[in-house]
């Protein structure tokens, strides 16, 4: 029969059953070559089997696929109890393995105990790692187990753990993105490796713990970290692998950072086929060895070329693509490379990359019709210049056009509001806000349930000419939509009303959107404050000042706190208003915020000094500019201003009263302290 055949051709014969080591290589080779019915039927043909012999048979199950567990207890258990076999750690080594292979971690913990408890049996290295490394491969991953573990049978029982115990712990905490362990874990080993303790315990780290470790960083979006620990690595000596490289292509792609990315894939081209297949150098997320640059990697590249600005090295590397990794771009390679062409502005390059894909029978989606409509809305923009276009601008006709075939062609997907929010941006960037409403309104018709971004980009239109009505409009059919404006919705709101010179409507935005405790950044403060200081009115004084208190204010976070630019405004409106104390009051505050003033805030507040005929006050000052490294005398307005501040000084010094004027200067830093300490105006938001 079959089992006869298999034990002959073993050179393994009935009568020699008694003598069991030909018997127990042959249970041996046939797991390892995943011939387990056989050689369960070998083992269930002795009447009375050795311990070694179960071990085997049971070493035999745990390489199974699909791992037999359940088998492989029934054989412990009934070579226990039927036959008196006594186990031994190589038994529970076999057993183990089994619970390993079969990621059953809870089934693992509890032969742990009954090893100690029941059998008084000590765990050995091996049985350690094996119950680590179930715990790591279970579903959900069990960190605190194999954390737990660990110290275990390093620090309570000194055992020598080699490397793959404690990367099996480093792969528990990857696969449960908990990344400060696993670089707890790689850190503690490398301590040991420099300072020479422990050595024996604590193993140095091999390619596949950082390799974990990379992933584990990976896993939960820790980019810097994974490129330090890369580079720890091949300090250390050791060399990435293709897995290894692809996690750093991914950090890369995230941070966009573009040399480096294409660094990495060049150090991939140069990868041969790794030989090493022990379970000791594997990787415990299952990935299988790279022997040089695949679609994912040229797909994270080219990503990184594109949030680099590498616009034309993303282009390169489409190009390449097919050459080195032996099948074509898809969709997602050119959306990343036309990306790339969005950012920069590079309409007519991510054009003819749509062209190039269509007639490589890639079908565009709509994540590819934005990018390149974004194109034109970036190209738009930076051609523009700031200035509303006499006709429509080119970018902007292509845009529309491509809108136009992607819904009526039957080869295109039809736009999303994805692709339609790229468009709306780019009537924006061209000063088309009538083009942009109707959009909106095609949007409505065809039922496209509209985004914040949409109404995000509207705002933009409307702010680029300064139609305030129109901001309204779009203020409402946000509402009737459910969403609430967010920052960026109310800093083009606050703009728009800047330009259209409607100040008092500008801080009456900014105080809505701090009552509905959003946060405005410096940027969309100084708007408010730039629209005040544009009026020469008291009210206009009034509202700056309290645009001023806001910002110093508990109200504010820390993004919104006066920044240089506040202090040039506020600096200069009030020297233009001809109150020059004031003005050299704030230059003082700007020094005590750190910042340096710069020359033309000087100049402005001399100048205001000398109309309003106190010369001496604009000496002082051009004296006090010392102070901060300048010299009035390398300037020539205020050197010019100095000798008119000396013949005037001479004319009126007569009648010129110090201490007057020491009192008027100290009502005038009193009234800015108070602005920064009094919160009764800002109580009213």
């Amino acid at each position: 029969d079959k089992r006869k055949m298999v034990v002959q051709s073993y050179d393994v014969s009935p009568p020699r059953m008694h003598n069991f080591r030909d018997l127990e290589n042959t249970i041996v080779k046939l797991g390892r070559s995943g011939k387990t019915d056989e050689a369960l039927s070998l083992y269930h043909d002795v009447d009375r089997p050795s311990i070694r012999l179960m071990n085997g048979v049971i070493d035999a199950c745990s390489r199974a696929r699909p791992t037999r567990l359940q088998q492989a207890f029934e054989i412990f258990e009934s070579g226990v109890e039927k036959h008196g076999l006594t186990p031994n750690v190589f038994t529970f080594g076999a057993l183990m393995n089994a619970c390993n292979r079969d990621r059953n971690s809870s089934q693992a913990l509890k032969l742990l105990n009954t090893m100690k408890n029941e059998y008084g049996i000590l765990p050995n290295a091996v049985v350690y790692s094996s119950a680590i490394s179930a715990c790591a491969r279970s579903q959900p991953p069990e960190p605190e187990q194999a954390l737990r573990l660990l110290r275990e049978a390093v620090e309570e029982n000194e055992l020598p753990m080699n490397v793959v115990g404690f990367n099996a712990a480093i792969s528990a905490c990857a696969q449960a993105g908990d990344w400060e362990n696993a670089i707890s874990i790689l850190s503690r080993m490398e301590d040991a490796v420099s300072n020479n303790t422990s050595s024996y315990l604590v193993p140095s780290p091999d390619d596949v713990t950082y390799g974990t470790v990379l992933a584990a960083c990976e896993k939960s979006e820790q980019w810097e970290l994974v490129l330090k620990y890369a580079r720890e690595m091949t300090e250390s000596g050791l060399e990435l692998d293709g897995l290894s490289i692809t996690s750093c292509l991914h950090a890369c792609q995230q941070l966009g950072l573009a040399d480096e990315a294409i660094r990495y894939l060049d150090t991939m081209k140069s990868l041969s086929q790794s030989n090493k297949q022990t379970t000791r150098l594997q990787r415990y997320d299952g990935r299988k060895p790279l022997s040089g640059p695949d679609a994912v990697a040229y797909r994270l590249a080219i990503s990184a070329c594109a949030r680099g600005g590498a616009w034309r090295e993303g282009i390169r590397l489409l190009e390449e693509f097919a050459t080195e990794t032996g099948i074509k771009p898809d969709v997602v390679a050119y959306t990343s490379a036309i990306t790339g062409c969005e950012y920069a502005g590079q309409w007519r390059d991510a054009l003819f990359l749509l062209d190039r894909m269509r007639k490589d029978d890639v079908q565009p989606n709509e994540v590819t019709l934005a990018a390149v409509i974004g194109a034109c809305a970036t190209a738009c923009a930076s051609e523009g210049k700031g200035k509303r276009p006499i006709n429509m601008p080119e970018p902007q006709k292509k845009a529309l056009q491509l809108l136009e075939i992607t819904k009526n062609h039957p080869d295109f997907v039809k736009p999303n509001i994805q692709v339609y929010n790229a468009a709306i941006r780019a009537c924006a960037e061209a000063y088309d806000l009538d083009q942009a409403l109707k959009l909106l309104d095609e949007i409505e018709e065809t039922n496209i349930e509209r985004t914040l971004i949409t109404y995000g980009s509207l705002m933009t239109a409307c702010e680029r000419v300064g139609c305030v009505d129109s901001a309204s409009k779009v203020f409402r059919k946000l509402k009737e939509d459910g969403f609430e404006p967010n920052e960026i919705i109310y800093g083009a709101a606050i703009s728009c009303c800047r330009k259209a010179r409607q100040p008092e409507r500008a801080l009456l935005l900014l105080r809505k959107m701090m009552k509905e405790e959003l946060s405005p950044n410096a940027a969309t403060f100084n708007t408010v404050l730039i629209a005040q200081a544009e009026g020469k009115s008291r009210a206009d004084i009034e509202r700056a000042i309290l645009v001023y208190k806001l910002m110093k204010s508990k109200f504010a976070g820390e993004n919104g706190r006066p920044n240089r630019q506040t202090y040039n405004i506020i600096i200069n409106f009030f020297a233009s208003m001809m109150q020059p104390i004031t003005a050299e009051a704030f230059l003082v505050k700007m020094r005590e915020a750190g910042f340096k003033p710069d020359v033309d805030l000087f100049t402005a507040t001399v100048a205001a000094y000398e109309r309003t005929g106190q010369p001496l006050r604009a000496l002082k000052l051009m004296e006090s500019m010392q102070e901060d490294g300048y010299n009035f005398y390398g300037v020539a307005v205020l050197n010019e201003a100095f000798k008119k501040a000396v013949k005037l000084a001479n004319k009126v010094g007569q009648t010129f009263k110090p201490q007057d004027s020491g009192k008027e200067e100290e009502a005038s830093m009193k009234f800015v302290n108070q602005i920064e300490d009094d919160e009764d105006l800002i109580s009213q938001k």
